[in-house]
């Protein structure tokens, strides 16, 4: 069965606001949340601080988000994560100090795919310029995946969402119109969604196009369930139902209320 097949039975906005609700209540209930990159001193000094202070920590945050950008757990990448910041890598990045050499021959990891974001982090900083006009609120809220995407030169496609998501969880930016591209949609959230039925859009669609239209919808689908969600897409990111292995055995004992998948699959 086809993408196209799987889009041919959408959800009512009621089946939607029920998944939506089961989803947040089951996220809430299991008690569990996304692990924060900023400390949480550092993100209550954040409004205070100068401009410098406010670049450096953002660029704290734009470094974990390349680095994340690879197919390893999130326990591996927050393993290297805390080398490369014992190390002081990051920072050597942002002030300009760091020694390639002195990487090159000690790394603080060994992982080829974190080893290898160093060139992501220096583009970050020569960059830095540009992406330091989304502090410290961004001018334009439509634009700013796209600024972030621009000025990492494209290594931030989907976690450009993240940053922008963490920076409304954190409270770092305040603009409601934020939150219409704070929902993350990496594979997993895309095929999660489209399966369900959450979003009308083919699950292999991965243009960053299609990324902002993904975030778009499941802003929509999730305030369906309340005026407010400041969870994101984190109750579809960790929700226990893994709708991207989906067979008949998980489609028999599925909790969700609606699935456009499972109906489609039925026969």
């Amino acid at each position: 069965m086809t993408d196209t097949d799987v889009q041919a039975a959408p959800l009512t906005n009621k089946e939607r606001k029920e998944d939506a609700v089961f989803l947040l209540e089951s996220f809430r209930a299991a008690g569990r949340t996304a692990a924060a990159v900023l400390e949480p001193e550092e993100a209550a000094s954040f409004a205070s601080s100068d401009a410098l202070i406010q670049q450096e920590l953002f660029f704290k945050l734009l470094c974990y988000a390349v680095l994340s950008a690879q197919p390893a757990p999130e326990a591996v990448v927050r393993s290297d994560w805390d080398r490369l910041l014992t190390a002081g890598t990051v920072a050597d990045v942002f002030a300009g100090t760091f020694e390639l050499t002195c990487y090159a021959l000690d790394p603080p990891v060994t992982r080829s795919d974190s080893k290898g974001k160093i060139i992501d982090f220096a583009r970050l900083a020569a960059t830095r310029e540009a992406w330091a006009q989304l502090l410290p609120e961004p001018p334009d809220p439509d634009t700013a995946v796209d600024v972030l995407r621009a000025t990492s030169g494209g290594a931030l496609k989907s976690r450009a969402f993240w940053v922008v998501r963490e920076m409304r969880r954190l409270n770092l930016w305040h603009g409601d119109q934020l939150d219409r591209y704070g929902y993350v949609p990496d594979g997993r959230v895309r095929k999660r969604a489209a399966r369900m039925g959450l979003v009308d859009i083919p699950e292999k669609a991965d243009s960053f196009a299609d990324m902002k239209t993904v975030s778009r919808g499941l802003h929509a689908v999730m305030r369906l369930a309340g005026a407010g969600n400041g969870d994101y897409d984190l109750p579809i990111t960790l929700a226990a139902e893994r709708c991207e292995l989906c067979d008949s055995a998980r489609m028999a004992s599925c909790p969700i209320p609606h699935c456009r998948w499972r109906r489609e699959h039925a026969c």
